[in-house]
């Protein structure tokens, strides 16, 4: 309602607009909530004079006051303080598994025209945290202020911790310019952080990375990750299908069933029309260094590799130069340790799941029996091959037992069995070895049995280059404690004490060819 008086051009007089739960179909989609608004304001000299709330229930909280032109070449003069819910945007992420808690308080001014308007303000973020349990990504304590300057977004800070405490930063500034896809300059810093813990992989690293260019089109990311930690598990039994049936019609779900629906709908829209739009595509110029301490373990793997990845080209298509090449590692099969030869592992996959491409060799019963592991660590291929050629059966039987299928006993067949199932994915019961090895919290474990009787050895990293490990076994000479120390990649120092005070030291090289 409103009491208006002089010419229409510029009328004057109080006036009052209240709607009450305004919504509709781009609201919806993007979250929002219903929204109660209320102003009150005047009239006067050829301007609005205003003083408005909206409120969405206790996810958005806004007052907007000041004055406005009512021609376009006027001053603005306008000012909004207020409260937004972060997890308003789980609207959007959540049909990929994200979610979003925390809370943006937004005190901001707009002055200038409205051809050119000067923003000044802040927006702080506190209380947040971002999961991405399909990724293993989880932060907390996430905390930010960002300030606008015109048009320029200037990031003060936003610090995040990982799941270890490590400490995550980035700092910068953007262009508030749509056009040119936000053109801004970012640095993300961080000091051993865990940015990645699920079933599959756990990743600690240090970052020092610059994004810079258009941010939502076609960005920079360089710079440099130094791995303290890679952990990739390769589970024990492969996943019995996880991918919902398709075509599938719904007969009288639930009201939860069809909220659900619909949203995956509205998610399936918006994204159809965000394709439309330029496609994002971020051009690749990044180092990966890790000396060491990259495992791979499961499914009777103990693999340690490290190396230098620098990853190029774009994150549509990304090009890898170099990788994670073995540094010493072994697959069991039963009571059997197998040295690993060759292996490498990338990530140029999906998200930050790896590939294996792992080699152990052994002589066997007069022949040369190979495993090679390929493949996603989430699916890993065994494929069993020998010099000369045998079928793969008969070169786990010569593997394991040192003899042909036909002649084992009952018992080695049902070995022979559980075997196959291990490579299959297939075992049935976790494995205790490997539950041990974490129980302990050491980098190795291994059990052998040789001439002197069976002995127990542990290991652990202490730094990139030196690593300590324990023996023991039934006799005295079987027990004793090591160090050993990389001078160089190839060049090694190994020394060893016995309980009864022998000692010794010897270099070693190693050379791949």
């Amino acid at each position: 309602k409103a009491t208006l008086k002089g010419p229409a051009a510029t009328p004057e007089g109080p006036f009052e607009v209240t709607i009450a739960g305004l919504s509709a179909p781009q609201t919806r989609d993007n979250g929002l909530p219903p929204l109660q608004i209320r102003t009150t304001g005047r009239l006067d000299d050829g301007r609005a004079i205003i003083n408005s709330s909206i409120n969405g229930g206790p996810s958005i909280r806004f007052t907007v006051d000041g004055s406005a032109p009512l021609k376009p070449q006027g001053a603005l003069d306008i000012r909004a303080k207020g409260t937004l819910e972060a997890a308003l945007l789980n609207a959007r992420i959540a049909a990929d598994g994200r979610r979003v808690t925390g809370r943006v308080t937004v005190d901001a001014t707009v002055r200038g025209t409205t051809a050119k308007p000067d923003i000044q303000g802040s927006a702080v973020l506190s209380g947040a945290t971002f999961s991405d349990p399909l990724n293993g990504v989880a932060l907390t304590g996430i905390e930010g202020r960002v300030t606008g300057h015109g048009e320029v977004i200037v990031v003060e800070r936003i610090t995040a911790r990982a799941k270890n405490g490590g400490l995550i930063q980035v700092s910068g500034r953007v262009d508030a310019n749509a056009d040119r896809g936000f053109p801004g300059d970012l640095r993300i810093t961080a000091t051993n952080a865990q940015l990645v813990a699920s079933e599959i992989a756990e990743v600690t690293a240090s970052l020092n990375l610059t994004v810079s260019g258009p941010l939502a089109r076609a960005p920079k990311l360089g710079g440099r990750i130094d791995v303290q930690t890679i952990e990739v598990r390769v589970p024990d039994r492969l996943p019995s299908g996880v991918e919902p049936l398709r075509d599938a019609k719904h007969i009288a779900p639930p009201a939860a069933t069809r909220a659900r629906l619909a949203q995956i709908a509205r998610q399936k829209a918006n994204e159809q029309r965000t394709k439309r739009g330029p496609a994002f595509n971020a051009f690749l110029d990044l180092t990966i260094d890790a000396p060491g301490r990259v495992f791979v373990r499961g499914r009777g793997i103990d693999a340690e590799l490290g190396g230098e990845l620098r990853l190029t080209g774009t994150s549509a298509d990304p090009r890898a130069l170099g990788g994670f090449e073995l540094r010493r590692g072994r697959l069991a099969l039963l009571t059997q340790r197998i040295n690993l030869t060759r292996g490498k592992l990338t990530f140029g996959g999906a998200g930050v799941i790896p590939e294996l491409d792992l080699v152990a060799e052994t002589q066997a019963a007069e022949v040369t029996a190979r495993v090679a592991i390929t493949g996603y660590a989430t699916e890993p291929t065994f494929t069993l091959t020998s010099s000369p050629d045998l079928p793969q059966d008969e070169v786990l039987s010569r593997l394991l037992f040192a003899r042909a299928a036909g002649g084992l006993s009952p018992f080695q067949a049902i070995q022979l069995a559980q075997a196959v199932a291990q490579l299959a994915g297939k075992s049935s019961g976790p494995d205790l070895f490997e539950q041990t090895r974490r129980a302990m919290g050491v980098d190795d474990l291994d059990v052998g049995a040789g001439p002197g009787g069976p002995t127990v050895g542990v290991s652990k990293a202490v730094s990139d280059r030196m690593r300590i490990g324990i023996k023991a076994g039934t006799k005295p000479e079987n027990t004793a404690i090591g160090v050993d120390i990389d001078l160089t990649r190839r060049l090694k120092v190994q020394t060893e004490m016995g309980p009864d005070g022998r000692t010794s030291v010897g270099i070693g090289t190693e050379i791949e060819y």
